[in-house]
């Protein structure tokens, strides 16, 4: 079935109809370390900047459309980027409809089981695709997605490292200067009676109006996490994000059952069929997608549509830019990640207030500074 014929998912007929138009002709791929505005310490490692894959897509009528990676090893950088290299010579030549390349890309390199870097390369065009739609219909891309709302609910998580309780709570007085009451804390420390200190801290110093939720960062082990967990159930938080090795899938589906507060995991599932895993699993209260790891915006989308059904909300991983966007189209959109991550990388770099981050009208994904 060619894409004419073809009823794709995520775009009305009008927009597949002007995308068979546009034509994907040549790549540019480059790398960056801009600093993080605050150094993150957690239980997987201390990150000090962001290790990031630029990509700009160039139609053959000179539309451009832009994505980028963020990679935990800077050393990798170089094999995410050839890795995109090799993915975009499969669909260069190819119209710009975003479905239809990744699914082509699925298909091309299935031998290679479809996880890991390579996945993020499909991701990579995967977003720099929709961007670029985005840019050719002159729309902003929720719009182009169905998307109405501006205003996307959201967390801060741009720190709140492990670390001394008086630089945690600098740091989340930082955040309420803006209005964000919301936020997320970093655990993983030598004892959880430390890590009950430093929540109860939070709260006794800022009020009972903040809202807390906490990340281990696949940091415990199943005995610690089963125990850690049960002792956090009477502070009131909104989540315990990846307590466990995070394809740990079944455990994780018993500590859910036997925690109270709801857990959230997802960031570290590599498709669609890997989320549907997941919730059948009932591995998690709630899902949490990464637009990269999990393939790109059209993959995002796929498994926002299968938690749906399910009656699962789903928050974003980090790309708050892309990601607000893919929230705005969603039905059983939760919270933004917002992690300042990129700030020093991207002109016009939108912060979260008040809570909210709101998406401007920018063409596409409204990335600056490529």
């Amino acid at each position: 079935m060619d894409a004419a014929s073809r009823k794709l998912e995520f775009i009305s007929e009008d927009v597949v109809d002007y995308a068979l138009q546009i034509i994907l002709d040549e790549i540019t791929i480059e790398t960056a370390t801009p600093k993080l505005p605050s150094p993150l310490q957690t239980a997987s490692g201390l990150l000090e900047t962001a290790s990031l894959v630029l990509i700009s897509v160039r139609s053959r009528c000179g539309i451009e459309g832009h994505s980028y990676l963020f990679s935990p090893n800077e050393a990798l950088l170089p094999a995410i980027a050839q890795s995109i290299s090799v993915a975009f010579e499969e669909v260069k030549g190819r119209s710009c409809l975003p479905e239809l390349n990744t699914d082509h890309l699925l298909k091309k390199f299935k031998l290679f089981g479809g996880t890991g870097i390579l996945t993020m390369a499909f991701a990579a065009i995967d977003m720099a695709s929709w961007d670029l739609l985005g840019v050719a219909l002159k729309k902003p891309l929720y719009q182009i997605l169905g998307g109405t709302e501006k205003i996307l609910a959201s967390y801060e998580s741009s720190g709140l490292s492990i670390g001394h309780s008086s630089q945690v709570i600098a740091q989340a007085e930082e955040f309420l200067l803006a209005g964000n009451s919301r936020m997320k804390v970093r655990l993983g420390y030598e004892t959880v009676e430390q890590e009950i200190s430093i929540l109860t801290t939070l709260r006794n110093e800022l009020g009972n109006q903040i809202e807390l939720m906490v990340d281990y960062n696949q940091g415990l082990s199943v005995d610690q996490a089963f125990e850690r967990c049960s002792l956090l159930d009477e502070l009131g938080l909104v989540w315990i994000e990846e307590p466990i090795a995070a394809d740990l899938l079944e455990v994780a589906a018993d500590l859910t059952i036997k925690t109270k507060t709801p857990i959230q995991l997802g960031e570290n599932l590599w498709s669609p069929v890997e989320a549907q895993r997941a919730l059948d699993l009932h591995s998690s209260n709630y899902l949490m997608p990464d637009v990269a790891k999990i393939g790109g915006a059209t993959q995002w989308l796929r498994s926002a549509k299968l938690a749906a059904k399910r009656g699962i909300k789903v928050s974003s991983h980090l790309y708050p830019e892309i990601s607000a966007h893919l929230l705005s189209s969603i039905e059983n959109a939760h919270y933004l990640e917002y992690a300042d991550w990129t700030k020093l990388q991207f002109a016009g770099h939108i912060s979260s207030q008040n809570n909210q981050l709101c998406i401007d009208d920018a063409w596409g994904v409204g990335l600056h500074g490529f």
